[in-house]
């Protein structure tokens, strides 16, 4: 078995790709120009948590389903494989409208600063950032689609951590049946 279809390997690089968004999603994505009454001409920032709101809680959600996928069984293995994938593509799509659009990213970020609401002309220029971040979401696309793979092979947890015998009742299901959930039988003298 390759190092690369191992589930706690492709779990691992899906957690690599998400932490790259989160770091990523702290530096500036777009620095932009702006010619405004209040502003003057100035300068305007956007981080990549203002530009692409929701991609930190994307790659968290992105994290939990592949430990979710890895450790569940079956049926939830899978619907926790189609909602971390969908959750990766909306991740995308967040970034890709920061870069295709990018005047229209920081126009209202330029007029909050300015007090306002709605947007400002302006003009922007991308950086480098975005294009990580991207890296990041398809690198933990790339070990979704392993762990895909890895779960016709792979079981889920071993059956060591279920509990014995039947599912245990509640006190108060026991006290229905007439026994006593205090009862632990009787003592023994020595």
């Amino acid at each position: 078995m390759s190092v690369l279809r191992r589930r706690g390997v492709l779990v691992l690089l899906v957690v690599l790709g998400a932490l790259l968004v989160v770091v990523t999603a702290s530096r500036t994505w777009l620095t932009g120009s702006v010619d405004d009454v209040v502003l003057g001409a100035r300068t305007v920032d956007a981080t990549g948590a203002q530009a692409a709101g929701g991609v930190v809680a994307l790659a968290l959600v992105v994290v939990a389903g592949a430990i979710a996928s890895a450790t569940a069984g079956p049926r939830a293995r899978v619907v926790a494989l189609v909602l971390t994938a969908l959750a990766v593509l909306a991740g995308v799509a967040s970034i890709a409208r920061v870069l295709l659009d990018p005047d229209a990213v920081i126009g209202p970020i330029a007029a909050a600063a300015a007090g306002r609401t709605g947007s400002l002309e302006s003009h922007s220029t991308v950086n480098a950032w975005p294009w990580v971040a991207v890296l990041g979401f398809v690198l933990a696309g790339l070990a979704l689609a392993g762990l895909t793979r890895a779960r016709r092979v792979a079981p889920g947890l071993s059956s060591r951590y279920d509990a014995p015998g039947r599912a245990p009742e509640s006190d108060w299901d026991q006290l229905s049946a007439g026994e006593d959930p205090t009862d632990v039988g009787p003592a023994q003298h020595t």
